[in-house]
Formats: C-alpha cells, structure tokens, sequence
C-alpha cells in the first residue's frame, strides 16, 4: 500500500469516526513520517518504549482512561472472551489499560489497513 492511500485511509477514520480510539491512534500514526514503520515499532516495543509521547506520563495515560472508559472496557472483555482468561494488570491499573487499549487498537487497524 502506498503512503498516500495509507495517509486518506487513516484521515478518513479520524473525520468518520471522531473522539474514538480509532481516531486517537490514526492521528497519532500520521505524526510520523514512516506510517507502517510506526506501526511495526509500536507491535514490537509497545507504548512501555516511550514512543507515544502522549502517553507517557500517568497523568496522560489516567486522562486517556477515562476519556475512553467505555471503548477500553469493550477491548478488554473482546480480548478476555478471545485469551480465554482476564487480563492480569501489572501496575497501574489506568496507565495499564491505556497502553492496553492504544496497542490494541493499532493492532486492529494493522489487519484493517492489511499493514501486517
């Protein structure tokens, strides 16, 4: 896929489906230059790496929790139904499930967008 569809892709998930998670990652992803490459290194490091500067600090990953309560509560049951198990918080409870959720969701649009 080319960096201009893959550019229209993400912008029409932010204009489509506003104030979600989906929008927050697809706006996060168009911050950088090397969009697949972004995905690929968030996949393999995760948020815990620094990469997402917005959700670095308890403070932001508690702000984005509770923003986004209802969206992360559906990933998680999704995710358990699917594990088979729940999840085991290491940690911070809110700073956990935020990093959960936005690794989450870009997982998720990486098979939208065929980006694996």
């Amino acid at each position: 896929m080319n960096t201009k569809h893959l550019k229209h892709q993400l912008q029409t998930i932010i204009d489509e489906k506003p104030n979600t998670l989906e929008a927050y990652v697809a706006n996060e992803a168009l911050e950088h230059e090397d969009i697949i490459a972004f995905f690929s290194d968030l996949q393999h490091h995760g948020c815990a790496s620094g990469m997402i500067s917005s959700l670095i600090y308890y403070s932001d990953t508690h702000a984005f929790y509770d923003q986004f309560y209802e969206e992360i509560e559906e990933l998680r049951l999704d995710y358990e139904d699917n594990i088979g198990e729940p999840l085991k918080v290491q940690g911070d409870l809110k700073n956990f499930f935020a990093w959960f959720a936005f690794e989450e969701t870009a997982y998720q649009l990486t098979v939208e967008l065929q980006l694996d």
